[in-house]
């Protein structure tokens, strides 16, 4: 029995001190995550560009989404489309897309990579990268 003595006051502790608060705990569970979908055309002759100017990102840039609350942003391409996802945190989606767009770094990024795109004909006036409608999701 004197395993017991022993282990019980360690669970105890890790319990306590070990693991986190259940407030914190609630905090998380209640955090939304938005899933983001969008599309765009790549230009004729341009995926070769698009793709190595991806290959090398920008530090800077990618600062910037992660500070703007998006991660987990992948590309992907088909048949002259690309396909973006991402995952927004934060509690003010348009706020923080407007925070990045006026980032001069992020300005400068995009004069690269918009030449390489062009809106799909479904876009709508004015949208560049048009959204996508999320018909399933596994966690």
């Amino acid at each position: 029995m004197k395993i017991t003595k022993i282990v019980f006051p360690f669970l105890f502790v890790l319990l306590l001190y070990g693991c986190s608060h259940p407030a914190e705990i609630k905090k998380e569970a209640d955090k939304k995550i938005q899933r983001k979908g969008w599309v765009i055309r790549v230009k004729e002759g341009k995926l070769k560009e698009y793709k190595e100017l991806h290959k090398n990102a920008w530090p800077g840039v990618l600062k910037k989404l992660k500070e703007v609350n998006v991660q987990n942003y992948t590309i992907f391409y088909r048949d002259g489309l690309l396909f973006s996802y991402l995952e927004y945190t934060g509690d003010d989606f348009d706020a923080d897309m407007k925070k990045m767009a006026a980032d001069s770094l992020t300005q400068e990024w995009w004069k690269l990579t918009n030449p390489c795109q062009e809106p799909v004909k479904t876009a709508g006036e004015g949208v560049w990268w048009a959204d996508m409608e999320e018909v399933f999701h596994l966690d």
